[in-house]
């Protein structure tokens, strides 16, 4: 399964291109194999496009993890991503919990992660 941000009619065929796992991946997972999709690193986005945010790793940060709920933690990684999100698809912050936990931050915004 994999997802296209955009409405069935508007998507074109060059986005289908790069959206859609490739020949040599389809043929690997035909045949039982791992092949990694989607690739870690998007061509197409590079870290030099990335805008700037406002922590650095090892900023001490309170970060929601409910309606009216936050919890204190530290930022360990910028650009987080996983192996199963869509190309180009990353949240600004991977942060490690004062409990132990890993969350990550879906948007640099006061209302999603704040300086602790």
């Amino acid at each position: 399964m994999f997802g296209v941000p955009a409405e069935a009619k508007d998507v074109t065929e060059e986005e289908l291109k790069h959206f859609f796992p490739t020949p040599d991946v389809l043929e690997k997972w035909h045949r039982g194999e791992h092949a990694e999709w989607p690739p870690m690193v998007d061509e197409d986005f590079l870290p030099e496009d990335f805008p700037q945010l406002r922590f650095e790793v090892g900023t001490k940060v309170l970060c929601r993890v409910g309606p009216e709920d936050w919890a204190p933690g530290q930022v360990v990684q910028l650009w987080y991503r996983e192996p199963q999100w869509p190309a180009g698809s990353f949240a600004p912050y991977k942060i490690k919990l004062d409990n132990g936990s890993d969350i990550f931050a879906p948007g640099d915004i006061d209302q999603v992660i704040r300086k602790a």
